[in-house]
């Protein structure tokens, strides 16, 4: 998958942007993917507003040093996902849209190109799912109307089915572990 997801980036860079929905299973593979987009879009030019949980990042980390230098670290810029998925205390939609939002200003404020990386992931409430598929909708319009390149990644086994369904509609890219998929249902 590395080099088709280094691939999908050039693409995407090249044609203005994209929402692209992970589904992820093995967490090597998933650690690959997510170092592979970061690297790519540093050395196209772009910041990264990577949004990942304290446990996963250090193993990105590990393998963006061995492909970065010190000045290209610094157009990494991390949230521990915890902290942006709920930052009020829960899972708001309009809440997190804004500070998404919020977030990508300055990058916009300033000309520079950004790309997200965002692993969601959220605590055992069955709301959270209704949620999350109206921040997507929220996300997927401000992604179109910027032009950016932003992953959603998800932990497939916590995705719930009706959850599935709703992601699907407001991604224009399916990836997994295995292949890339472009969702024409948009």
């Amino acid at each position: 998958m590395n080099n088709n997801m280094k691939q999908l980036m050039e693409n995407m860079h090249q044609t203005g942007g994209g929402h692209i929905l992970y589904y992820f299973n093995e967490l090597e593979t998933y650690i690959e993917n997510e170092a592979t987009f970061i690297i790519a879009g540093v050395e196209q030019g772009d910041h990264i507003l990577v949004v990942e949980n304290d446990r996963l990042f250090p193993f990105v980390l590990k393998k963006l040093q061995l492909h970065l230098n010190e000045e290209q670290m610094m157009k990494v810029n991390r949230i521990n996902n915890f902290d942006f998925y709920c930052f009020n205390g829960d899972f708001h939609p309009s809440t997190m849209v804004h500070y998404f939002l919020e977030n990508i200003e300055y990058y916009s404020k300033t000309n520079q190109l950004v790309r997200t990386w965002g692993h969601v992931e959220w605590g055992q409430a069955d709301k959270a799912s209704v949620a999350i598929g109206e921040y997507e909708k929220g996300i997927d319009e401000l992604i179109t109307e910027r032009g950016l390149i932003s992953v959603c990644a998800y932990d497939e086994c916590r995705v719930p089915d009706v959850l599935k369904a709703d992601l699907l509609k407001h991604h224009g890219i399916l990836i997994t572990d295995e292949k890339m998929t472009s969702l024409t249902n948009r």
